[in-house]
């Protein structure tokens, strides 16, 4: 979501009319609360209706889709090419949850799987998820990758916000006041996928030789079976939950590293908006980073649920000053590669390519009308199923729609 309000506000900038849609039945407009970003036209579609119902599908000339349950309706009611914006998520990189019959979790995989079929168009956001589209689908995807504003994202001093909770992992424990190293932790701990369970493990490790001070930027606290080896560890975290998104650059400046663990990735923007800020990184081999970043020039690299190898490396980094300064410029220098001008060229001239075909394209969608009009009926099922079992759990349901 926040790559494509960037593509909104780029575009815009560019001269092109956006329109932002957006399904729901609770919802007042499009885009989201989080974002000061304004599209030209700002449309809610209620669950029962179709975008062609509610708006004048006839007068667009792309449609730019950012989750794949939306394609099979878009590609059935709307003549204008399809372009579906790959961006990852559990059914992609083979997660075990895509088996699970909560939350029609099977049966969205099996969707993804019928729209993978269609003659939709797709970009892809990194080279991992590029590969994955061509072994596991045979299909073919340009990039589109993530920008990063180097300008707004920059080395500098730590920020003076006051975190908004103190996480205290000791009964009784006071909060340190100093500590020699400071680590900055970006994501959610709500989702296994991030691996925060592994960063808490070496985090605590590291604790035991090097004094640390923990930075959290997070979407809710996290909890105790969350990240089970805090418990006792004694270490103190600074929790910034659902900070404005023009704070975050100040929150990301100044920490001596950042501990990234997913187990995957499509992409890992919290790594990019680090090296953009001058920070050392210690991360994961989760597939998505391998587009922006290369182990022991920007960033040190090690296994997902390595342990041993992301200490080490984080140890490396904040013992070793030369190393550090050495990853710390050279992330800087990557990161200035993913500018917004050259990424909005990109996808502009992939999007005038569209248009310019879009007869070829319609003919093509219309030779595989059947199959269009299944994944349309099998979306309608799943979705509505998900939904409703959504609506009896607000708090779940608000957090898949985040």
């Amino acid at each position: 979501m926040k790559m494509l309000v960037e593509h909104i506000r780029m575009l815009k900038a560019r001269g092109h009319t956006c329109i932002a849609v957006h399904r729901s039945d609770t919802a007042t407009r499009a885009m989201p609360p989080w974002t000061t970003v304004e599209a030209n036209v700002d449309v809610v579609c209620k669950l029962h209706e179709r975008l062609n119902d509610i708006y004048p599908v006839h007068e667009l000339d792309v449609v730019v889709v950012g989750i794949f349950h939306q394609v099979p309706e878009l590609m059935a009611g709307v003549t204008a090419p399809v372009l579906y914006w790959e961006q990852g998520h559990e059914w992609l990189f083979g997660d075990p949850v895509r088996f699970q019959l909560q939350h029609n979790y099977l049966q969205q995989d099996q969707l993804f799987h019928k729209v993978m079929k269609l003659p939709v168009a797709l970009i892809a956001v990194s080279r991992a998820v590029q590969s994955i589209l061509a072994h596991e689908f045979g299909r073919h995807a340009l990039i589109i990758p993530n920008d990063i504003d180097c300008e707004r994202f920059c080395p500098g001093p730590r920020a003076l916000y006051p975190p908004d909770k103190v996480l205290l992992t000791t009964p009784g424990q006071k909060p340190r006041q100093f500590a020699a190293h400071s680590i900055l932790l970006v994501g959610n701990p709500a989702l296994p996928l991030k691996g925060f369970d592994v960063a808490a493990s070496v985090l605590v490790a590291v604790s035991k030789v090097l004094p640390l001070s923990v930075t959290w930027i997070c979407q809710s606290q996290p909890e105790a079976r969350q990240v089970p080896a805090l418990i006792n560890s004694g270490l103190t975290i600074n929790l910034y939950i659902s900070p404005p998104q023009d704070r975050l650059p100040a929150l990301y400046r100044g920490h001596d590293a950042l501990l990234f663990t997913s187990r995957y990735e499509a992409w890992g923007m919290p790594v990019l908006e680090a090296m953009a800020s001058g920070l050392a990184v210690v991360a994961t081999n989760c597939l998505g980073l391998s587009t922006f970043a290369t182990h022991g020039v920007d960033c040190l690299i090690a296994e997902p649920r390595d342990v041993l190898g992301l200490a080490r490396n984080l140890v490396m980094v904040l013992t070793d000053v030369k190393l550090r300064e050495r990853l710390q410029v050279a992330a800087r220098s990557a990161a200035v590669r993913f500018s917004p001008t050259a990424v909005a060229s990109r996808l502009e001239m992939l999007l005038y390519s569209l248009s310019a075909c879009s007869r070829e394209l319609l003919q093509l969608r219309q030779s595989c009308a059947d199959d269009v009009q299944l994944a349309c009926t099998w979306a309608s099922q799943t979705c509505c199923r998900s939904a409703a079992k959504a609506s009896a759990q607000p708090g779940q349901a608000d957090e898949r729609k985040a």
